[in-house]
C-alpha cells in the first residue's frame, strides 16, 4: 500500500501514544491525520461543522423552493407519510447525483477532482487557499446566502434548527428522529480529509485507520497473502468493520483465499483500504451536495457499495478492532456501542496484548 492514515484528535495524546505503540510493535510508519474537532473553535473545528450542517439544511430547502417555483415538483405532490405509519415517509428529500458525479462515472481518474459541489460550502475556511481561490470561495458565499435568522443563537437552538439524517425512510417527527450531530459531521469530515490526500498524494492505495484499535499481530503475513485475490478494479477493502452478522455467509473471493469476501453490509470506518480510483469516486460522491454529510460517513459508504457504485471487499474475520476502551468522540459523553464482531469474535493474536 501507498501509505497508513492515521485519524486522530491531535488533543486526544493518549490515544496517539497507543497508536505509536501499535507502529512499533508492527513495525509500521503511520502518518497522522488531524481530525475535524466538533469541541474546539476555529475554521478546522465548532465553525466549520456548523458551516456545514448550515449548508444541508440550506440545499435541502432550497431545492424544495426550486421545484416549486419551477413547476418541476407540485406541492401535493411531495413525499408524505403513510397510511400506515403516518410518522414515516419514503425518500422525503429531493435527491439527485450532481453532474460532476455523472460526468466522471465511465472513467474517475480521467479528470482532476477540482472544486465542486460541497467543496464551496467550506472553502474560504481552508488556510491553505490561494489569493484566486479565496476571492472565488466569497463570491460562491454571496451568491449563495444563507437566512441571517439562522444566525440568531435562539433560533439555532430550536427543534426547527435541527437536520435530520438523510436515510430511505424518515421519520417525520422531529423530536424522535435522528440528527445531523457535530460530532458525526467531525468524523465525516475528517475520512473526506484523509481520502483527499490519497489524491492529492497521488498513491495507488492507502489505509486510513481511526486512533482507537487493535490489530492482529500478524496482518502483514495475512495482506501479503490475500491482496493478490483482489480484482485491479477494487475500489475499498473493510479491513475492519461492525453490524456485519452477513459478511461470513459470503464466498470467498478465490478458492485460495481465506479471509477475502465480496462486501455485503459492513458498517464502520476503523480500518480500511481505498484504492486512488475508489478515492476520485468517493470524493465525487460524498460531495455531491444532495448526498454530501446528509447522514453518518459509514452509512455514505455502505450505501454507496449496496448501490453498485462501489467495488468493495471484506476480511472476515477482522484484522482490526475497535478497543471500545474510551468515550466516543462522535457521541460525547458516551462509550463507544458494544457491538461485537460476529464474524469471529475478537482478534486471533491481538498486537495490544503483546505489548
Amino acid at each position: 500500500t501507498g501509505g497508513l492514515f492515521v485519524i486522530s484528535l491531535k488533543r486526544v495524546e493518549t490515544r496517539r501514544k497507543q497508536m505509536d505503540l501499535l507502529a512499533k510493535a508492527l513495525d509500521l510508519d503511520f502518518t497522522y491525520i488531524n481530525a475535524t474537532d466538533a469541541q474546539s473553535p476555529g475554521a478546522y473545528g465548532l465553525q466549520r461543522v456548523e458551516r456545514i450542517i448550515d449548508r444541508v439544511r440550506w440545499q435541502r430547502n432550497r431545492l424544495d423552493e426550486e421545484d416549486l417555483e419551477g413547476d418541476l415538483v407540485d406541492a401535493g405532490n411531495h413525499p408524505e407519510p403513510s397510511e400506515n405509519n403516518p410518522n414515516y415517509i419514503l425518500d422525503a428529500f429531493p435527491f439527485k447525483w450532481s453532474q460532476d458525479v455523472l460526468d466522471n462515472l465511465a472513467d474517475p481518474l480521467a479528470n482532476e477532482l477540482g472544486i465542486s459541489g460541497s467543496d464551496y460550502w467550506t472553502l474560504d475556511l481552508d488556510r491553505s487557499l490561494s489569493s484566486e481561490r479565496l476571492d472565488e470561495a466569497r463570491i460562491w458565499e454571496a451568491r449563495h446566502p444563507m437566512p441571517t435568522h439562522w444566525q440568531n443563537q435562539t433560533w439555532r437552538e430550536s427543534q426547527e434548527a435541527l437536520v435530520n439524517l438523510a436515510f430511505v425512510k424518515n421519520n417525520l417527527n422531529s423530536e424522535k428522529s435522528q440528527h445531523l450531530t457535530p460530532g458525526g459531521v467531525a468524523c465525516a469530515d475528517s475520512h473526506i480529509h484523509a481520502i483527499r490526500e490519497i489524491i492529492r498524494r497521488k498513491l495507488d492505495s492507502a489505509i486510513i485507520f481511526e486512533d482507537d484499535i487493535d490489530i492482529e499481530y500478524s496482518i502483514e503475513r495475512i495482506l501479503r497473502h490475500e491482496w493478490p485475490f483482489l480484482p485491479p478494479t477494487w475500489d475499498i477493502v473493510y479491513l475492519g468493520h461492525c453490524w456485519s452478522s452477513t459478511e461470513p455467509f459470503q464466498p470467498f473471493l478465490d478458492p485460495k483465499a481465506t479471509y477475502l469476501r465480496k462486501t455485503q453490509h459492513a458498517l464502520c470506518l476503523h480500518a480500511h483500504a481505498i484504492s486512488l480510483r475508489g478515492a476520485y469516486k468517493l470524493a465525487r460522491f460524498l460531495r455531491s451536495p444532495d448526498y454530501a454529510y446528509s447522514r453518518p460517513i459509514d452509512h455514505m459508504i455502505k450505501d454507496l457499495v449496496q448501490m453498485h457504485y462501489l467495488e468493495s471487499y471484506t476480511f472476515v474475520p477482522a484484522l482490526v478492532v475497535q478497543t471500545k476502551e474510551e468515550e466516543s468522540q462522535i457521541k460525547v459523553g458516551e462509550m463507544n456501542s458494544a457491538w461485537k464482531d460476529l464474524s469471529g469474535e475478537w482478534l486471533v493474536d491481538s498486537t495490544k496484548e503483546r505489548i
